[in-house]
């Protein structure tokens, strides 16, 4: 059976190496497609943001002055999507046209020449990928800062100083580069190493290195960029504590999270990848500014309802099922001559009839090629896979999204805790204090599907998200539900409930 299969894959592979598929054309057309797919999603958003009142259904839910900047931030990101996208795409064809790979492969042989290092598969792939980087990022600079600068600022929402900016960017640069290089060199050994056999040994690795990603980014990574501290003893810390005991939740430590250093958007979320192991909690500054620790503990409900269902497991798995899909779609590329001639690659006879995975060691400086670089084969394949890629993500954002709706109804079907020790003590001082009334404090006998609802409200509001939403455009590009939808779910509960 196994015989059967590589005869199957040899047969497609030889069908797919042939000068009489125009791969470079074909290459175009494929990326004007998914631009001009994704162009058209967008202009069925914007034409929402002419509307002057929000959906029946929100109205009572946001005046009219904070829709009307709702309109205006969502207008102003759409435009300013319009011309990035343009750019971005301009770029993208140029590279496929003007054949930039080739010529960058070629540079990335020079530079290693002229530093008297050896011109070898893996350091000329890094190099490489450095000259392309260099490429496609200068040009993104302007547009990051007119994003940040201009309309986050217009909004309200940048808090970001150009030292900020400047640094945070050489950080990216610097992790990108520091990770990325190791992470490539260990990709291109392996599949040398590993022969026919490399789609296994692959998906092993990727698997490891994001297991280590994963443990390394809140302990190593994320602390270059913001200051997680210890949430301040209190109420909230009280609450959360108290959900996470009634959940048995493995609650190592619970942060605050400066976000607000750079801008005023909000969120919480919890970390901790080993099934069983230690979790922490995360809480940005600004939720907890601009919401009650009543409202941050229900977010804190459907977080950890995410964590009830395995969600984060969920998604591990479908990740490594899309890398194995891709890598094995790649197995029929991966000696393919004619697609790399077709990009400007000159290839050499003993390259073409031996394949890519015949040639060990490349050749330094000749005209021609004598091997067929992965790292090069690896982005031409990712350009022919786009669409499909774009196709894909109707379906993950279908599946996040039955997560998002499932951990609602998890936090709407708990139980609230009942009163701290702290609280019981703060409630019987009052009540000594004011001749034995009782005091209930606002929110404290909420149920979670109602104090859920207000803060999902809150957080729209105070993010000035979009209140209407096209419904292609949404499920393309959403991972999670709209307002309205996760409303009607969380009503309908209720309703059942009742």
């Amino acid at each position: 059976m196994l015989s059967a299969l590589q005869a199957h894959i040899s047969t497609l592979q030889q069908a797919l190496d042939t000068p009489s598929i125009p791969w470079k054309p074909l290459t175009l057309y494929l990326l004007w497609g998914v631009y001009l797919f994704e162009t058209y999603l967008s202009l069925r958003q914007y034409r929402l943001y002419s509307r002057t009142t929000p959906p029946a259904a929100l109205a009572q839910h946001v005046d009219l002055d904070t829709f009307r900047k709702s309109q205006a931030y969502g207008r102003d990101k759409a435009r300013f999507g319009f011309l990035s996208g343009a750019i971005s795409q301009l770029i993208s064809v140029a590279i496929v046209h003007y054949d930039i790979y080739a010529a960058a492969w070629s540079t990335a042989g020079q530079w290693l020449r002229v530093a008297g290092l050896p011109d070898r598969e893996i350091p000329r792939s890094i190099v490489w990928m450095v000259v392309m980087f260099i490429l496609r990022e200068i040009p993104a600079i302007p547009l990051t800062l007119y994003r940040n600068f201009v309309i986050e600022e217009r909004h309200g929402f940048n808090k970001m100083t150009l030292a900020t900016f400047v640094s945070d960017t050489l950080k990216e640069w610097m992790l990108g580069f520091v990770i990325g290089a190791p992470l490539m060199a260990g990709l291109l050994w392996i599949i040398r190493w590993s022969g026919d056999a490399f789609v296994t040994y692959v998906v092993a690795f990727l698997f490891s290195f994001q297991i280590v990603a994963m443990v390394l980014y809140p302990t190593l990574i994320q602390p270059l960029f913001n200051k997680l501290t210890p949430l301040p003893e209190g109420m909230l810390r009280d609450r959360v504590v108290a959900l996470a005991t009634a959940l048995r939740f493995p609650l190592k430590h619970l942060y605050q999270i400066d976000g607000s250093k750079r801008s005023s958007h909000s969120n919480a979320y919890f970390f901790g990848v080993v099934p069983g192991g230690n979790k922490h909690i995360v809480i940005f500054d600004t939720l907890i500014e601009k919401s009650t620790p009543d409202e941050i503990e229900a977010v804190l409900a459907h977080e950890l309802g995410h964590w009830a269902h395995s969600d984060p497991t969920k998604l591990l798995v479908l990740g490594q099922a899309q890398i194995i899909l891709t890598m094995s779609l790649f197995t029929l590329f991966i000696n393919n001559v004619s697609l790399f001639r077709a990009f400007g690659f000159d290839v050499a006879p003993t390259a073409a009839a031996g394949g890519l995975l015949s040639k060990l060691a490349p050749s330094s400086a000749s005209a021609s090629m004598s091997y067929l670089p992965i790292v090069i084969g690896l982005e031409l394949f990712q350009l022919i896979l786009n669409p499909s890629d774009a196709l894909l993500k109707f379906g993950m954002n279908s599946a996040i999204r039955r997560m998002e709706y499932a951990a609602d109804a998890f936090a709407a079907g708990l139980t609230r805790p009942g009163p701290t020790e702290a609280e019981q003590r703060a409630a019987q001082k009052w009540q000594d204090d004011n001749g034995g009334q009782k005091a209930e404090r606002e929110g404290e006998r909420d149920e979670y599907t109602a104090l859920l609802k207000r803060a999902l409200v809150k957080l729209h509001v105070n993010n000035l998200s979009s209140f209407h939403h096209d419904p292609i455009f949404s499920a393309y590009h959403y991972s999670h539900p709209t307002l309205g939808e996760r409303l009607s779910a969380l009503e309908a509960i209720e309703a059942k409930k009742q």
